[in-house]
């Protein structure tokens, strides 16, 4: 286990018959290596990384970014299109002025609430083309991509099975489908199980132990409206099992603000709802 992603990350993997000791414990520690490099990539906090370029650029700059995050932009800009804005990563200062994220660059707060969708383009060659300030955040899905990157890790140094959880995004493979257990939301100390997991991912979003309440009374979550510019309050938790951690991860989201999955994302993530 180890502390990543502003959560705790948990890592397990099983060779073929015979494999060495030494060689799962590599396998596992260079799965723990590649969601480490997604967090100094996409990390709010860190003014080197991408994003943290990113929301100091001005309009018209045109920034490189590692090939990692420009995956992890087109898949958002995807998404926030076939949500119809829903889904949208242009709300660091919704956070901010919440107390989520780090007030480390005050001109954050008061920027534009542009969608994503006109405040960036990607170009050719992990090129960003900045069009208007922006304030992003990855963190409702990067975690996600994280975790898939792990298992790509694991699978490519021989790994038969094995399941990798981030904080309740996670995702098994193999053989023997995994028990998932989820926080009960009116008792958060304890587990409900939802279901087994084999070759697949699932995330959950809830507002376990919110200590405010949004304009609903509900208890407020991380979840921003990107059009109200305000954080949602969620009576219960969502959860979606999906092909990849990262889909399952945004996709909570969208669940959570729209009600349901549009038809087009839930076929193509191979989703399944579950509400607690």
């Amino acid at each position: 286990m180890q502390p990543l992603l502003g959560t705790f990350v948990t890592i397990r993997a099983q060779g073929q018959e015979g494999v060495p000791e030494s060689e799962v414990t590599g396998a596992v520690s260079a799965a723990f290596s590649a969601i480490a490099r997604v967090q100094r990539l996409m990390s709010f906090h860190r003014h080197d990384s991408d994003v943290g370029r990113l929301n100091r650029a001005r309009p018209g700059c045109h920034l490189r970014v590692h090939r990692w995050t420009s995956a992890v932009l087109s898949e958002a800009l995807q998404l926030h299109m076939a949500s119809a804005g829903a889904f949208d990563c242009n709300v660091g200062r919704v956070l901010v002025r919440g107390g989520l994220l780090p007030r480390s660059r005050p001109a954050v707060v008061g920027r534009s609430k542009t969608s994503m969708s006109r405040a960036i383009r990607l170009a050719e060659g992990g090129r960003v083309n900045v069009a208007q300030r922006v304030s992003l955040d990855l963190g409702g899905i990067a975690k996600g991509f994280a975790v898939d990157q792990a298992v790509r890790v694991l699978r490519s140094r021989g790994m038969q099975s094995g399941l990798v959880n981030a904080g309740g995004d996670l995702y098994a493979f193999g053989s023997a489908p995994q028990e998932i257990w989820v926080r009960c939301p009116k008792s958060p100390t304890d587990m409900k199980l939802i279901g087994r997991l084999q070759n697949g991912a699932v995330a959950t979003s809830a507002s376990y132990f919110a200590s405010n309440l949004g304009n609903d009374g509900k208890a407020a979550s991380a979840i921003v409206n990107p059009r109200h510019q305000r954080r949602v309050g969620l009576p219960g938790s969502v959860s979606v099992v999906a092909k990849s951690c990262l889909q399952a991860d945004a996709l909570t989201k969208i669940v959570a603000l729209r009600g349901s999955l549009p038809a087009s994302i839930q076929r193509r993530a191979r989703a399944t709802v579950i509400r607690l």
